[in-house]
């Protein structure tokens, strides 16, 4: 029998036995780096968010800080004119001089507090100290005021303006705090103090209004540390060791900017920014906590790693049977080895073979579990709500990439980090964009005036502030490209609702209330053939280097990821409107809310022409007309109409498109009515009213109705225009 050769005696040949060491030590490198890569992309991103969230914290107080003080310097800088003009009116007068002339001077001193709404009430004192003139009473009271601080400051600083401390009214109205000022008499002698009241509650309503983020809170102070106006409220009155502190941080950062500090009120430590107003001793801040900074920044990461961890455990799990099969394979390939020393060398090539296929075999098997769990996965989320499924639609897709292209597993863990959910809340869009125009501004250059027209009474949109104002931002770059030569844009708001006329072509819009955000150039305009590309990823018409063509495609992906819609009206020489419509916020249904009135109703022989070349269009307009109890008549374009006219003389509306091939609506409405001068004429258009038709105006004998337009809507417009003398 011959010799049972040994395990050591079919060792392999040297150039196989390092293979089977890179690849063991391959496989065991692909298990720490699936989870050192992810771990080390995760807190590369963290940083990375932490710093942007920092940044956008930041950003939030400046542009409160910008808010606030052109706020209050409006507010001192009137108040400052009317003690002007204050002094002027007694310049001169003697106390009894005064005294005698009270009754109208009180008369005059009403008037000027009518124009200062945060004034309370206006004071003139004499050089005793007793009221001389006051608003509130005439004629005032004999009471003695000479011990107040209001009265000693500027009496023993009379060149000064003096900004007083808050006070509690003794009449039980609201807390107040005075600016005040020193008269003198034609000798510049000490002849008197002018006192105005100011409410606190009134700088605090308006900082209610200002709030961009969580923990945001703002306040006015004066030098030495005394809160004039703060919101939040403080429950409670400043005791004195706080107001020396906030006097001692102020005095540290007077000169401004951002700073940290531990807030004296609550001891928690706040990211603060503070502003002088020029030329007076008051200061505005605004103020974060820190720990709602990192509680946002915490809460987004978190998102990040629900999804990350699993993926991360799954793929090192992966790679660890993998190892651990790999590790099988050889020790049975030594068995077989020893066991057939006399084919060692063909059995060990074989082998080597066999583990190649076998390990290819059983990545693709574990990448196929991988792809097919993840494909199942992708099929559920429809059972999701919007919002959720948008955001781990992208996780998964990222993992999908990852498992189908391992060679970019880092890029496609990077950009997994970097997405960023979005956060749907009820936005204020006239207030954001207000608070927008000024770096649009900047943005647009000084060639491209800017319009920013706000709707009264606009719904609350649905939308996420910082994406919003990125999408509008996109918008306003390309209007500028548009018009190289100057021009002007218009940003305009509305409140619009969608029917299911308009919706049923787009498959993913449903029906309802939407805030309207029309973004308008005067440019060259797009042909139709570019538009139907103009929200495609990388298509662009600029010339190289100029553009990636993302723009409005990430305009189009943020929109409809709201469940919005966005869509863009040109011609070539005419311009552009891109308009987006925002879900409408209900996150609280009105109570006791009346239902719409009826809609008014066609009268007996009233007769209306509908010309409309998009026959969906015209076939709605009809239906809702006739159901209105008009006799109505249709046309599909301007030859059509005026042939309708000829053979119909009872016509007592046209009603027409805009934009038609062939003639347009005004040139078949200047024919018209050569026909029949008594005719009256209602555009409709899907343009937007204040940038589409001539510039932002209409025309003075240009009545219109833009699309798309309600039942309610087209009914009131029809009888305003028939009523009309």
């Amino acid at each position: 029998m011959a010799e049972q050769p040994s395990v050591e005696g079919a060792a392999l040949q040297p150039k196989d036995a390092q293979a089977r060491a890179a690849t063991l030590r391959l496989l065991r490198l692909l298990a720490a780096a699936a989870l050192i890569l992810p771990l080390s992309l995760f807190l590369f991103a963290s940083w990375i968010s932490y710093r942007d969230r920092q940044a956008l914290t930041e950003e939030r107080i400046t542009r409160s800080l910008d808010v606030m003080q052109e706020q209050a310097l409006k507010a001192f800088q009137s108040i400052t004119v009317a003690l002007d003009a204050i002094d002027r009116l007694l310049d001169g007068r003697s106390p009894a001089e005064i005294a005698a002339a009270e009754p109208h001077l009180h008369a005059e001193l009403d008037r000027i507090e009518q124009t200062l709404p945060d004034v309370q009430s206006i004071w003139v004192f004499g050089p005793d100290g007793h009221p001389q003139v006051i608003t509130r009473q005439s004629p005032p009271p004999a009471l003695y005021y000479g011990d107040q601080d209001y009265f000693t400051v500027p009496r023993d600083h009379p060149d000064a303006l003096y900004v007083g401390h808050v006070h509690q009214s003794v009449s039980g109205g609201e807390p107040y705090f005075t600016i005040d000022r020193a008269r003198r008499d034609g000798h510049g002698n000490f002849a008197g103090v002018i006192e105005m009241s100011l409410l606190p509650s009134r700088f605090t309503r308006f900082y209610s209004h200002l709030l961009s983020g969580p923990g945001l809170g703002f306040s006015m102070r004066l030098e030495d540390g005394t809160i004039l106006a703060r919101f939040p409220p403080l429950p409670h009155e400043v005791p004195h060791e706080v107001r020396r502190e906030l006097q001692r941080q102020l005095a540290a950062n007077a000169p401004g900017g951002l700073y940290d500090a531990v807030s004296p009120i609550d001891h928690t430590e706040h990211r603060v920014g503070l502003r002088r107003l020029p030329g007076f001793p008051v200061y505005v801040s605004a103020f974060v906590p820190v720990s709602a900074v990192r509680t946002e920044w915490i809460a987004g990461m978190a998102v990040h790693l629900i999804f990350g961890l699993p993926a991360t455990i799954l793929l090192f799990v992966t790679v660890l049977v993998v190892l651990r099969r790999t590790q099988r394979l050889y020790a049975e390939t030594d068995q077989r080895l020893a066991a057939e020393a006399a084919l060692r060398q063909a059995q060990r090539l074989e082998a080597v073979g066999h583990l190649t296929g076998g390990v290819a075999h059983d990545f693709n098997n574990l990448l196929t579990i991988i792809l097919g769990n993840l494909g199942a996965a992708k099929s559920q989320l429809g059972q999701w709500s919007d919002a959720a499924h948008a955001q781990v639609s992208r996780r998964v897709d990222s993992a999908l990439h990852g498992a189908t292209r391992a060679s970019t597993l880092t890029k496609r863990l990077l950009a997994f980090a970097r997405q960023t959910p979005l956060r749907p809340a009820a936005i204020d869009v006239n207030r954001l964009l207000a608070g927008l125009s000024d770096f649009l501004h900047r943005a647009l250059g000084e060639d491209v005036a800017l319009e920013i027209v706000g709707a009264a009474g606009l719904w609350p949109g649905e939308a996420d502030a910082a994406e919003l104002e990125a999408a509008l931002l996109n918008l306003a770059v390309n209007a500028r490209d548009a018009m190289p030569d100057g021009g002007k844009l218009t940003i305009e708001t509305s409140n619009a609702y969608l029917d299911d006329a308009y919706c049923r072509p787009e498959a993913d819009l449903k029906p309802g209330q939407y805030v309207l955000i029309a973004v308008s150039d005067t440019g060259s305009g797009m042909p139709k053939a570019v538009m139907e590309h103009a929200f495609e990823p990388f298509f662009t018409t600029k010339d190289s280097g100029q553009g990636t063509g993302l723009g409005l495609s990430q305009v189009y992906g943020f929109v409809k990821q709201l469940g919005g819609h966005v869509k863009i009206y040109s011609e070539p020489g005419e311009g552009t409107t891109v308009k987006l419509y925002l879900r409408r916020h209900t996150a609280a249904a009105p109570v006791g809310a009346s239902g719409a009135g009826e809609p008014a109703q066609g009268g007996r022989g009233e007769c209306v022409l509908v010309v409309e070349d998009d026959p969906d269009v015209r076939d709605y307009v009809v239906e809702a007309l006739a159901g209105l109890g008009y006799d109505v008549l249709q046309a599909g374009d301007a030859e059509q109409a005026l042939q309708v006219l000829r053979r119909h003389k009872t016509v007592s509306l046209l009603l027409t498109d805009v934009i038609m091939p062939g003639k347009n609506g005004r040139k078949l409405a200047a024919e018209a009515r050569a026909q029949n001068p008594a005719l009256k004429v209602l555009y409709m258009t899907g343009y937007s009213r204040n940038a589409i038709v001539h510039q932002g105006r209409l025309d003075p004998d240009v009545e219109l109705i833009q699309k798309p337009l309600t039942s309610e809507q087209l009914a009131a417009a029809v009888r305003k225009l028939l009523d009309a003398a």
